[in-house]
């Protein structure tokens, strides 16, 4: 996969997802996919998050420092969640009667994730950016949903386990990871509270 394959999943997924499937992937190409997007999508959250730095929030102050830090410390743990998430979408995958293979997860997480990385990588932009990145979100439950019998062989009737319990590891995952984050770059470069009104 290349990096221009992001423009085709979201435009035409159906066609990607085959020749994805079709495609005898290496792992390490597969990696360098995510690894080559998830390098793009910081950079551009990180440019539009020092522009829109004021307009965060108007209750608390972030520092450029904090900002910088965060987004770093987010960047490298989702480049480790590229050999975390898929070997345990792997793993729950036979206690759903599918198969545990590795490969076929990740290609499944990069193949998913992709409109969720991508609406990542404008989030900082007030209202419009948060949009964006909800759309991104639920585009890739979608495809989660749709190609997740043919990647990991689930049966019909368990398909619906085997989503709901896949998002809510992801959703576990992108928590720690702005947790994580946030909670670093905190300790790096402390936020501070503006008082609205009088206490």
């Amino acid at each position: 996969m290349q990096i221009s394959n992001a423009k085709e999943i979201v435009l035409h997924q159906n066609a990607e997802w085959s020749r994805v499937m079709a495609e005898e992937s290496e792992r390490q190409n597969l990696l360098r996919y995510g690894i080559m997007l998830l390098t793009a999508v910081y950079v551009v959250h990180f440019v539009l998050s020092l522009l829109f730095l004021n307009s965060i929030s108007s209750l608390v102050t972030f520092s450029s420092t904090y900002v910088v830090s965060s987004i770093l410390i987010q960047f490298a743990l989702s480049i480790a969640s590229l050999y975390i998430t898929p070997a345990i979408l792997a793993a729950i995958a036979p206690s759903f009667g599918g198969k545990n293979d590795g490969l076929a997860a990740l290609k499944f997480y990069v193949f998913a994730a992709t409109p969720a990385w991508l609406g990542t990588s404008v989030s900082a932009i007030p209202v419009l950016g948060w949009l964006a990145a909800l759309a991104g979100g639920i585009f890739s439950i979608y495809l989660l949903w749709q190609h997740v019998s043919e990647a990991m062989s689930i049966p019909a009737e368990k398909k619906i386990g085997y989503v709901v319990v896949s998002i809510l590891v992801l959703a576990a995952i992108y928590i720690v990871i702005g947790a994580v984050g946030g909670f670093a770059a905190n300790m790096i470069s402390p936020y501070s509270m503006t008082h609205v009104g009088h206490f």
